[in-house]
């Protein structure tokens, strides 16, 4: 299923939390998935919400639909170079 931008919500950064990009995930269900890039990531693959719904497609191509709920339900799905288009 490719991500939409409706989907995507950035977390605002707190002092003591991680470096980066974070992002909330809306799936079925009203189930919330996170998503994080690092800031070297994020300058490629841009922040906005249809830049991530764009990686996080491309992600999931890879990694198969399953795969990537799992994650984002779990530790999280963490973009990097290879999600850019």
């Amino acid at each position: 299923m490719p991500f939409t931008a409706s989907q995507i919500d950035e977390v605002q950064p707190t002092t003591d939390g991680p470096r980066g990009r974070v992002y909330d995930v809306e799936l079925p269900y009203r189930r919330l998935g996170r998503c994080r890039m690092s800031d070297a990531v994020a300058a490629l693959i841009g922040t906005e919400r249809a830049d991530v719904a764009v990686a996080l497609s491309s992600y999931e191509e890879r990694n198969g639909k399953h795969g990537t709920a799992s994650e984002l339900l779990g530790s999280g799905v963490n973009l990097g170079v290879e999600d850019a288009r």
